[in-house]
């Protein structure tokens, strides 16, 4: 199956930042690539936005349960611009930000009130729990979970909610273009270990600003 211009991007971004790529398909949702450092696994969600358009595209299905699981993420949000000059098709502007999803948090609260309090034109979670709370009776159990499920699933979720770029360089922190791995790394661990794992395998070296400030060279994976 020929990539699409999304996975281009993405495997690009993997391999300027040297990240390890999530492999597989599932149904629940996965990030899009891991960076194992110090012991400590990040799992990271990678996006890109056309000069063109200034905002980030997310994904067409966005539901409570996505939202969580964004807010626990590291994001890598790398700007780009159509060339057709290279096979690629694009190439990055040298704008890159990296922030943890508790950094959006306005944004995501946001997606979340429209979730709850739908709109004009759709419902939401709430008008749900409304119409339950007056019908219930007449419907079996089994019939208003499953009407539950699917609306919470899909019904009341948001198709592609975009983050505007100007949120990303408000909440995120930039990365040097001329030394992404070292410098994203130097900023993962300056920012914490926010809702990483603990006792996984290294990438690479321990980082640690000696080692970066000293140019080492970066081990392959």
């Amino acid at each position: 199956m020929p990539q699409t211009q999304d996975d281009k991007r993405e495997k690009a971004q993997i391999e300027l930042f040297d990240l390890l790529e999530t492999k597989g398909r599932s149904n629940k949702y996965l990030h899009d690539a891991t960076l194992n450092l110090n012991g400590r696994v990040y799992r990271i969600e990678l996006k890109t936005s056309d000069t063109e358009k200034g905002v980030v595209s997310t994904s067409r299905v966005v539901n409570l349960e996505k939202l969580e699981e964004y807010e626990n993420l590291w994001w890598i949000f790398s700007k780009y611009y159509k060339n057709d000059q290279v096979s690629r098709g694009f190439d990055f502007t040298g704008e890159h930000y990296v922030l943890h999803g508790s950094d959006l948090k306005p944004w995501l609260e946001k997606q979340r009130s429209r979730i709850q309090k739908g709109s004009t034109i759709y419902a939401g979670l709430d008008d749900w729990y409304h119409l339950k709370n007056n019908v219930q009776e007449g419907f079996a159990q089994d019939v208003l979970n499953r009407l539950e499920y699917s609306f919470k699933k899909y019904g009341a979720s948001l198709n592609d909610p975009r983050i505007n770029w100007s949120d990303v360089v408000k909440y995120g922190r930039k990365i040097d273009p001329e030394r992404p791995v070292y410098h994203l790394r130097e900023i993962l661990l300056e920012m914490g270990n926010k809702n990483t794992q603990d006792n996984k395998p290294t990438q690479g070296i321990l980082w640690a600003k000696d080692n970066i400030s000293k140019g080492n060279k970066i081990p392959s994976v």
